[in-house]
């Protein structure tokens, strides 16, 4: 029975999606607390420059493994975080419909951030962070 367990957990663990935190700036790669912060809105300029975080709605599970992956937050948690910054003038990251309206702003935004799936990234945004499920990785 043990060796059903291993056998199946390999197995899922094939299946294991893989993101990736992009941006179409001069930024260099960013660790876990960095991107943390950004999308925290804590930090807002690195070397000068402006950083716009952009999440995915709500509804999608590539927002729900960044926010558990990287953020270490429930949806519970995040709402309650909002709420308490909006009282201070802080208003969350921009929401995208989609991985492709993301990946259009991020383009089209000098120092735009969003996750995606590895997938669906071209030679035209870079890549500063790599994550799956249940894993992180610089």
């Amino acid at each position: 029975m043990k060796l059903i367990g291993l056998f199946l957990a390999f197995v899922l663990s094939s299946f294991a999606q893989e993101y990736a935190v992009v941006s179409n700036s001069l930024l260099d790669k960013l660790s876990p607390l960095q991107i943390k912060a950004i999308f925290l809105k804590k930090l807002t300029h690195i070397n000068s420059k402006h950083i716009v975080p952009v999440n995915l709605p709500s509804s999608s599970n590539i927002r729900d493994n960044f926010e558990k992956e990287l953020l270490h937050m429930s949806k519970k948690r995040l709402k309650s975080y909002w709420i308490k910054k909006h009282y201070l003038g802080v208003r969350p990251p921009v929401t995208m419909k989609s991985q492709k309206s993301a990946l259009a702003f991020v383009k089209n935004v000098q120092g735009a951030i969003t996750y995606v799936k590895i997938e669906n990234i071209d030679e035209s945004i870079k890549v500063l962070y790599k994550f799956s499920d249940g894993k992180s990785e610089k």
